[in-house]
């Protein structure tokens, strides 16, 4: 139910040739285009009671309480404007009640009153009679208005009423529609039947429904090709169609607001609107479908149905309900009655033998009239009778399989069958009497009961690794009494000679219809049933093969559930669809007629600024191909629309903005589109309209021209270039006065800036001869320094030297005097290694070390106290190493001082590098030597 926000009452109805549906309102008129409802009120706020749409004006004419005009689009705003035609009567005329009807008739404007007629001619002036008895209808019929009266019934010619022949029997009466059937004139009265009218004689007209007709109390009607739709004050809506014989019933039981029908129409797609006494109501005829229980369902998702005698069982997720046969005409005055003594999950439905057996979730029922009798507690899924044991059955419930008897009494059961215990509620009985059976998770399973139907003798076990794609979602179907396995690649068959599932390639050729297992129903007629998610067809048999015709509606087939459950085969003419809603009652022999449905740009909206502004709207006569639009405005919301009644989310729609947008959008039901500061330029927009129910494809477009911005007009650009000219004029001249200015100010400031110049050399070429001074000085300090260091160094090694060879002489003159004695040799052994380790002793003796670092540090500015002070950790050997580092002695020379290899002063280097904490990249050498200058850390 939408709210279209108008008043409860709905007086007329009509429809513009762009498929809008008009409605005459309590507040106004409605405008609906299958999206969005627009209210227009007239002039003095009152109830429109009527309406009349001229396409060739794009006019729609009203007629309210005293007042009387037209809507059209304005060319500007491109809304719908009111003008008044009532406003044109003289004053003292402008109180005549409510506008009944209005009618265009030999190119006259009729506006029909319950006690005048107003005729407005092509040059606009408006003529008025006065009626010599109250109105009760008019109608243009056959090229004659007629206008009805309790007293006599007319027509209208030439500004005159002229009574029509013939029609005594009708005074008294209340006609309430004139319509034109069989070449005749068929006037409908409110509660006194039918009349067909020939021009001079009057009969009845007498249907089956006429005694129903005569108790509802008429209160409109109209016709379209075979069908005559009555509106009722009490009983809704009652349809005939005068061909088939059928009747259809819409009313409070079947989704109508309420049963008080104030107007009915046929649009295009000859379905029926309503205008109710609270609401507006959508009726479908021509449609392959309807829904059982309409928008009052109580009973829960459908799952399976069945006809038993004169009753409908229909079973749901929250139990059994029963309600009156469809084998004939549905007038939805019975609501489902709920089954006694059963609940829950009903599971399937079934006849055999006269009996009518229901698996539910609760277990196993028999069912008779409003009663259930249960059978079993387990969970029971299906019932079929076997035909190679006849008056027994076969049931599977969730504990395998049992047999039970079926007699005049009721149903038995026998026994349960031993030796398969797997769950499976989809089976089948094979000619030769094996049993198939799925498994929804592991596969195909073909059994062999015996005789005694006790136990299942033999079992072949079908799967991924064993003649099926997978093991999951595989199903069994009966076709032709034969056995076909539907799986995610088409069709198989059992070989009985080799005992395998083979592709059955002419069933796959037939359907060719893959990706998913087919749920596959067949009727008794030979027709089947084809289902899968999102696909419904309906194949029906040619010679050796089928006819598949897919079922269009897809917002319908969206939302089928036949997972769970049974499709209820009706008769041959109708099927059950269970939905997430109740049932769908599908006719079989159905055949889509083509309906055009119209396609366009309903309006573009400017989103710049605070409030959206109307740049275009359609209407009939308006025929603009490209819409121009300020740059300023350049902010969009396109608006379009495909008219389709029957499903509000049964069109798609898909967007393209050609030289802005990459790719089409995604199709969706969303009726617009936005763009946001479109630049100047040429745009097309194009948008494509998916029809979910025709399954027809639209695509409409617009040209759209995005103004250059104020400051991108030509008149701007040369306002620009004349300003540039101008501006780079006066910018040459002022640049050439200033650069002259600057030129004299740069001169001064460079003699200036010379004399300060000179003056400030003069004095830093003292500084320089200063500063050249103190350096040589300091130089030649460092030098004597160094000088000095180095004879300190020299004499040092000299004093040494001299003071060893002293000793090593009067060792050798000893070991002389020694060798002249002739003593012994070992004497003279022991003098020589004497004085090899006098030399040794003198090479690694630190007597003099203390007065070498003395020395040092006379020589070396207190190198040794720096060292000792900022490493207080270094050893005697460190010392001496850091000392003949800092003399810049190599490895080699310390070495022979040390009296050591070359590669343990490499090694004493590292251990040194350690101890003074350097980096891997720093050097030992230039660390030493720098040292004077690196301050202790405090």
């Amino acid at each position: 139910m939408v709210d279209y926000f108008g008043g409860t009452r709905n007086w007329k109805i009509g429809q513009s040739g762009d498929g809008k549906m008009f409605f005459a309102n309590s507040l106004g008129l409605l405008e609906y285009d299958g999206d969005i409802w627009k209210n227009y009120p007239i002039q003095n706020k009152s109830i429109v009671y009527s309406l009349y749409f001229d396409e060739a004006k794009d006019a729609i004419y009203i007629g309210g309480t005293n007042e009387f005009g037209f809507y059209r689009p304005h060319p500007q705003t491109h809304k719908l404007t009111y003008s008044s035609v009532s406003s044109l009567l003289p004053t003292t005329q402008r109180s005549f009640g409510d506008v009944r009807n209005v009618h265009e008739y030999e190119g006259e404007k009729i506006f029909v009153t319950p006690t005048y007629i107003f005729h407005q001619r092509k040059d606009g002036y408006v003529g008025t009679i006065r009626l010599p008895y109250q109105v009760d209808m008019s109608s243009v019929v056959y090229n004659q208005l007629v206008i009805c009266c309790k007293e006599n019934i007319f027509r209208y010619k030439n500004g005159r009423l002229i009574p029509l022949p013939g029609l005594e029997e009708l005074k008294g009466k209340v006609v309430q529609a004139v319509l034109p059937l069989f070449n005749k004139m068929l006037f409908v009265t409110e509660y006194d039947g039918l009349y067909l009218y020939d021009g001079k004689t009057l009969s009845p007209y007498i249907l089956d429904i006429t005694p129903q007709l005569m108790a509802s109390d008429i209160n409109c009607a109209t016709v379209s090709d075979n069908y005559l739709a009555f509106g009722t004050y009490r009983d809704g809506l009652i349809v005939k169609d005068y061909l088939t014989g059928k009747t259809y019933f819409s009313n409070t039981m079947t989704g109508l607001q309420n049963n008080i029908v104030l107007a009915v129409e046929f649009d295009k797609d000859r379905n029926l609107w309503l205008g109710l006494d609270n609401g507006i109501s959508y009726v479908m005829l021509e449609t392959p479908f309807f829904d059982l229980l309409g928008k009052n369902n109580t009973v829960g998702t459908g799952y399976t149905s069945l006809i038993s005698g004169d009753n409908l069982y229909l079973g749901t997720n929250q139990g059994l309900y029963r309600t009156n046969s469809l084998r004939a005409n549905i007038n939805g005055h019975d609501a489902p009655v709920a089954i006694n003594n059963i609940s829950g999950q009903i599971w399937s439905l079934t006849n055999i033998d006269g009996h009518t057996l229901c698996g539910a979730a609760k277990g196993g029922y028999i069912i008779k009239g409003d009663n259930a009798q249960r059978i079993d507690t387990v969970e029971t899924y299906k019932f079929k009778p076997l035909k190679n044991h006849p008056g027994y059955i076969l049931s599977t419930d969730a504990e395998g399989f049992k047999v039970l008897k079926s007699t005049p009494q009721g149903v038995t059961i026998v026994n349960r069958i031993k030796g398969f215990t797997e769950v499976g509620g989809r089976f089948e009985e094979d000619t030769d009497g094996t049993i198939w059976v799925t498994n929804w998770q592991k596969g195909i399973y073909h059994l062999w009961m015996s005789h005694d139907m006790t136990q299942f003798s033999k079992i072949e076990y079908f799967h991924r690794k064993n003649g099926l794609p997978q093991d999951d979602n595989n199903l069994i179907t009966k076709i032709k009494g034969h056995i076909y396995i539907t799986s995610v690649d088409g069709f198989r068959h059992y070989n009985k000679v080799t005992g395998k599932l083979e592709k059955d390639e002419t069933m796959n050729r037939i359907f060719n219809i893959k990706g998913q297992a087919l749920n596959i129903t067949e009727m008794p007629s030979g027709k089947l049933w084809i289902y899968k998610e999102n696909y419904l067809a309906i194949a029906t048999p040619i010679k050796n093969s089928y006819a598949i015709q897919q079922f269009l509606y897809g917002n319908l087939v969206k939302r089928l559930q036949m997972t769970s459950g049974t499709i209820g085969v009706l008769n041959d003419d109708y099927t059950m669809l269970n939905y997430d809603g109740g049932f769908f009652v599908v006719y079989n022999g159905y055949k889509s007629k083509p309906i055009d449905c119209p396609f366009y740009i309903r309006s573009v909206f400017s989103t710049a600024g605070d409030k959206d502004s109307l740049i275009y709207a359609h209407s009939i006569g308006n025929k603009d191909k490209e819409i121009s639009i300020p740059h300023s405005l350049g902010s969009l919301r396109i608006e379009f629309v495909m008219p389709e009644y029957r499903d509000s989310k049964a069109v798609t729609y898909s967007c393209f903005l050609e030289g802005y947008d990459d790719k089409w959008t995604v199709p969706q039901a969303i009726t617009n589109k936005e763009y946001t500061q479109l630049n100047k330029g040429h745009y097309t927009f194009r948008v494509r309209a998916h029809n979910l129910i025709s399954g027809k494809e639209k695509e409409i477009s617009i040209e759209l021209h995005i103004e250059p911005a104020w400051y991108e007009t030509w008149f701007a650009i040369f306002i620009y270039v004349v300003l540039a000219i101008g501006a780079s004029f006066w910018i040459l001249r002022y640049a050439h006065e200033w650069s002259n200015r600057r030129l004299i100010r740069l001169n001064e400031e460079k003699e200036r800036q010379l004399k300060q110049q000179q003056a400030e050399f003069l004095i830093e070429e003292q500084k320089r001869e200063k500063e050249l001074v103190k350096l040589r000085n300091e130089q030649l300090t460092l030098e004597l320094k160094h000088k000095s260091g180095e004879l300190a160094d020299s004499t040092m090694n000299l004093v040494r030297k001299n003071d060893m060879l002293q000793a090593i002489d009067k060792q050798m003159e000893m070991l002389s005097e020694g060798v002249r004695r002739e003593e012994p040799k070992t004497v003279l052994t022991k003098k020589i290694n004497d004085i090899r380790c006098e030399i040794k002793s003198n090479m690694t003796e630190d007597d003099n070390w203390e007065k070498f670092q003395e020395n040092f540090n006379l020589v070396y500015d207190n190198f040794m106290q720096k060292l000792r002070t900022q490493f207080p950790d270094l050893k005697k050997n460190d010392l001496k190493l850091c000392a003949y580092l800092r003399m810049g002695l190599s490895s080699k020379e310390m070495a022979s001082l040390l009296n050591s290899s070359v590669r343990s002063i490499e090694t004493a280097r590292y251990r040194l590098r350690k101890k003074l904490e350097l980096d891997s990249g720093e050097n030992l050498t230039n660390f030493i030597q720098n040292l004077d200058d690196k301050q202790p850390e405090e």
